[in-house]
Order: structure tokens, then C-alpha cells, then sequence
């Protein structure tokens, strides 16, 4: 990493760090969330439902902290004490029973947590040049990688119960990593240079929180869907690394893609791969079929993000990007995952672990063949020459 950005600011040492904690909380939280409350007896649709709830957060609160700091407030140690609250509510879910109360705790858990990032990212477009997002971005796969698989054979069994412990400490590390944000993160711009939000940035909202629904059997179900394949907590922890490195990889030389073809064109490539990739889980459990459908992560996620995350703030006025990106993080990781993860839990009930993922597979499909006509009138492919430290 550098020693820091062209337009000054926080180092780029700080942002990797606070990426790599940041998305180290998800390589705890992802491959062993629904394992954990089937082991504390929640029931499918509860398991859906709870999923929902960390991601319900970012949609109901998130986007009015980022509009409250657009037009010029900002707490002091805003960030700092909500990474907080989402620890305390990790560790406080040892002590939890019942569906509704474990749910409240991960609904708070993802009010405090999805609340850092959107504030966070935006700060760090306005200061890195072009196509550098993704090689700063590409910590946070690490992160990922090195939790997951470092928990991995830590949670196997009965010691899954011990998962909360794991989770509150890495949300402690990312308390530690929000600190030199608390003033760099503040908007550059004056509180009344605020605007609304274009008719671009809103088609793109809508189009990536579709893409996002569909991925909602992923994040709830993949790991109970492989425990019942057979595979072991380390081979599923393994598989989602893998996923991850593979996501990893696309971050760190995404910009070089990018700067090819441009952003719509690689968000094009990324709509056209999805539902091939859930077809791929839904067709078969061997292990061959899966590394090829995690490989897939490289464009459904990874290229989607890099893609949507750019093309939204380019699409945003200066004095509306913390709202824009805190909707960004709202809509898709929010209010899509909240959607599919909720529609996942009937549908894994009723078809199980393939009939679920051949319905995210038809849902993908769908969503391709309507951006096609959408997608000449969603902006640039990005290549055009832009002023420094410009989103």
C-alpha cells in the first residue's frame, strides 16, 4: 500500500486496515451465522429472517446518517460508537434466547456496523484517484480470507456455540480501525452544496438491489446447503475463502479491466455470469462444480461492487455522496439481502438447498434481459478522463 493520497487525507495504510477489519467481521459472520442458529435451534424461515435483519439495518438508519452528515453534521466519535454497539451485541447474543430476541440483537449488531462504511467508502472516493479503489478495496478480502479461515477450525462442532465471542472480538478490532476516520471522514464539501440524487443513480439503486435478491439463498443458506452435501465446517469455511481470494484478485487488477472497457460494460459481464453460477450449485454438490462456482464471486460480486460503488458516486453530486452511498449499501446489501434472505428461508423449506438456488438462477436471468434495453441509458463506461482525486 502507498503512504498515502494524492489529495491528502488519512493514509492508505488506515483504509486497508480498516477494510480488512471491516470484511474480516463478514468472514466470521458469513460461513457460520446460519450453522450457529440451526445449532441453537432456529428454524429455517427464522434463520432467513435473522440473516434479513443484520442487512435491514443498513436500509432504516444508515441512509439518514449519511444525509445528516451531507449537510454538515457529524458527531464526535460518530463512527468509533457505532463499531461499539455492534460489538456489545455480538457478545451479548451468549446470553440470548428465542428467535425474536437473537434477532433484535443482530438487527442492532447490523445498525451499528453498516452504519461505518458508507461514510468511510465515500471519504476514500474523493481521494483516490481512478481506478485505485479496487487495489485499496482488495484488503478487505483479506480480511475476509484470514478470518474465515482462521475461525474455521475453531468453530467446528460443538465449539460453533462459542461463535459470538469471535465475532464481538473482530467487531473490537474495527472500533480500533474506525478511529482515524473520525475527522477524516468528514465531507470536504460545504453543508450547502447538498443536492438530490439524479434519475442515473436510482435506476443504478434499483438494478443492483435486484442483483443483490438474488444472492440472498447465498448468504443464507450455501453453508447449510454443503453441511447437508456432506462437507465439513473447514471445507466450507474453505470454500468461501476461495471465493473471497478469487473476489481478491479481481479487486487488485479490476482496474486495469476497467480502464479497457469501462464500468457499465464490466457490470454487464458481471449480470451475465450470475445466474450461471447458481445454476452451477443448484446442478451439483461435488466439490470440482463448487470451486468453479465460488470462482464465479470474482464477477458477480466483485465486479458488480466495482462497477456500482464507482458508477454511483460518478453519478452523484458532491454534496449528496455520503447519502448516495449510504443508500448504495443500504438498498443492495440491505434491503436486496433482507428480501432474498427472507424469500430464501420459504423456499429452502419447500425445494431445499438446489431447488433454491435454480430459483436465484431463473431470477438472475430475468434481471440480465431487463438491463439490456436499461443499459445505454445508465452512463458512461467510465473511461473518460477525470480531474484528480475525483470520484
Amino acid at each position: 500500500m502507498s503512504s498515502g493520497y494524492p489529495s491528502g487525507g488519512f493514509s492508505s495504510k488506515h483504509a486497508g486496515a480498516f477494510y480488512a477489519a471491516y470484511f474480516g467481521v463478514l468472514g466470521v459472520l458469513l460461513p457460520y451465522l446460519g450453522p450457529y442458529l440451526q445449532l441453537r435451534g432456529v428454524g429455517a424461515v427464522g434463520i432467513g429472517l435473522i440473516t434479513a435483519a443484520v442487512s435491514l439495518a443498513k436500509l432504516l438508519y444508515a441512509p439518514l446518517v449519511g444525509h445528516w452528515v451531507d449537510r454538515g453534521a457529524w458527531m464526535r466519535g460518530l463512527l468509533t460508537l457505532h463499531a461499539l454497539l455492534a460489538a456489545v451485541c455480538a457478545a451479548a447474543v451468549w446470553w440470548l434466547r428465542g428467535t425474536v430476541a437473537l434477532g433484535l440483537a443482530f438487527f442492532f449488531l447490523g445498525l451499528g456496523y453498516a452504519t461505518v462504511l458508507p461514510l468511510v467508502e465515500a471519504a476514500i472516493l474523493e481521494r483516490i484517484p481512478p481506478t485505485r479503489y479496487g487495489s485499496v478495496r482488495v484488503w478487505g478480502s483479506v480480511g475476509f480470507i484470514v478470518l474465515a479461515t482462521a475461525v474455521a477450525p475453531l468453530l467446528t462442532g460443538p465449539a460453533l456455540l462459542r461463535f459470538p465471542f469471535y465475532l464481538a472480538g473482530i467487531l473490537g478490532v474495527l472500533v480500533l480501525t474506525c478511529g482515524p476516520f473520525e475527522e477524516g471522514a468528514r465531507p470536504r464539501h460545504e453543508p450547502s452544496a447538498g443536492g438530490s440524487l439524479p434519475v442515473a443513480v436510482w435506476a443504478l439503486l434499483v438494478l443492483l438491489t435486484l442483483h443483490q435478491v438474488a444472492h440472498g439463498p447465498y448468504y443464507a443458506f450455501f453453508s447449510i446447503t454443503l453441511g447437508k452435501e456432506g462437507y465439513s465446517n473447514a471445507a466450507i469455511g474453505g470454500l468461501w475463502s476461495f471465493a473471497v481470494l478469487a473476489e481478491s484478485l479481481a479487486f487488485a487488477f479490476g482496474g486495469r479491466l476497467e480502464a479497457r472497457i469501462g464500468l457499465r460494460r464490466l457490470l454487464g459481464i458481471a449480470l451475465v455470469a450470475t445466474p450461471f453460477r447458481w445454476l452451477l450449485v443448484s446442478w451439483s454438490g461435488a466439490l470440482p462444480v463448487l470451486v468453479l462456482a465460488q470462482a464465479a464471486h470474482a464477477l458477480t460480486f466483485a465486479m458488480a461492487h466495482l462497477a456500482g460503488i464507482q458508477l454511483v458516486q460518478r453519478a452523484a453530486p458532491p454534496g449528496a455522496r455520503r447519502r448516495a452511498q449510504a443508500l448504495y449499501s443500504g438498498l443492495t446489501f440491505g434491503l436486496g439481502i433482507v428480501l432474498g434472505s427472507a424469500l430464501a428461508g420459504p423456499l429452502y423449506a419447500a425445494l431445499g438447498g438446489r431447488g433454491t438456488f435454480a430459483v436465484a438462477a431463473a431470477f438472475s436471468g430475468l434481471l440480465f434481459v431487463a438491463w439490456l434495453p436499461l443499459a445505454p441509458h445508465l452512463g458512461r463506461s467510465g473511461r473518460q478522463p477525470e480531474r484528480r482525486g475525483a470520484a
